[in-house]
């Protein structure tokens, strides 16, 4: 028997079966408003510091209003709370989405915020590299423009669904997405890291990618390891076929290492170095300093 699940919706715990939003919702209508997915470990959201950081810049962006209680101590209280009320005391997938609140077209009536919390296990607790590296394939069918809208994790994914169906139908297991200028812009769910010796090499923000909460924390470890992140290059395609490792992070996964692009294929030095690094600092409370990841 499946066990009963609970969602979170503008304060209200209500039955993730119940009927929540109506027709006229402008998520629904218009892919009005954008979302966050964070890692919980022991009902504690993580990193929730950089994710509410991103989501108020967003919410700048797409002149949704800031609701005055919508602060950090706030948020990991409500994912505490609904955690505990699932049940879900290891791992889990947070989806925290914000919507502008239902009236008018394509010119709103009011910016007033939605919000809804979610929550799902995940198999692992902390991260975990995975055994086998990723092969990745190239998506410019649609290359992503860059503007103010292009850093904004929207309820509008249509270009990465596509690139999941390309990926589906070209059976890899990620796809990289080129920008207008046709340099790498991000991977589907993930940003995109290429190794040269101990040189780190991550797109700017200005190349189209979304700002990602573990981009930003493996720029915060790298250097405790002698490695130095440039995160402010633009990447073109040539530069896979001359680099030691590729490896692709978000902030449900940690990082996952890329075995092969074509007939290109890499190591996982670094990626390995950096899991474990990213689990110290994201499980203070799991790792302490000097244990392994």
């Amino acid at each position: 028997m499946t066990s009963k699940r609970y969602i979170w919706i503008n304060g209200d715990m209500i039955s993730s079966d119940t009927p929540a939003l109506v027709v006229g919702n402008r998520s629904f209508l218009y892919g009005d408003g954008l979302f966050e997915t964070i890692h919980a470990y022991g009902t504690q959201g993580r990193n929730l510091n950089l994710h509410l950081s991103r989501l108020k810049r967003g919410m700048e962006i797409l002149n949704i209003d800031l609701p005055p209680f919508l602060d950090e101590n706030m948020l990991s209280k409500e994912i505490t709370r609904l955690l505990n009320k699932n049940r879900i005391f290891e791992s889990a997938r947070v989806r925290l989405t914000v919507y502008r609140n239902q009236g008018g077209k394509y010119i709103p009536e009011n910016n007033v915020a939605g919000i809804i919390i979610e929550v799902e296990p995940l198999e692992l607790n902390m991260y975990q590299l995975n055994s086998k590296g990723y092969t990745i394939e190239l998506y410019h069918e649609i290359r992503k423009p860059v503007n103010s809208l292009s850093s904004i994790k929207s309820c509008n994914s249509l270009h990465y669904i596509l690139a999941g169906i390309f990926l589906k139908n070209n059976g890899v297991n990620d796809c990289l997405l080129i920008n207008e200028h046709d340099r790498i812009a991000e991977a589907i769910s993930s940003n995109v890291f290429i190794v040269k010796d101990d040189n780190i090499y991550t797109p700017a923000i200005s190349e189209g990618c979304i700002p990602g909460v573990m981009r930003e924390v493996i720029i915060k470890v790298a250097p405790k390891l002698g490695l130095k992140v440039n995160n402010q290059v633009a990447i073109p395609v040539q530069k896979l076929l001359d680099c030691d490792e590729v490896f692709l992070t978000n902030a449900i996964t940690g990082i996952r290492w890329v075995g092969a692009f074509r007939q290109q294929r890499y190591f996982n030095k670094i990626s390995k170095l950096l899991t474990d690094e990213i689990n110290r600092f994201t499980f203070p409370d799991q790792l302490k300093e000097g244990s392994s990841g």
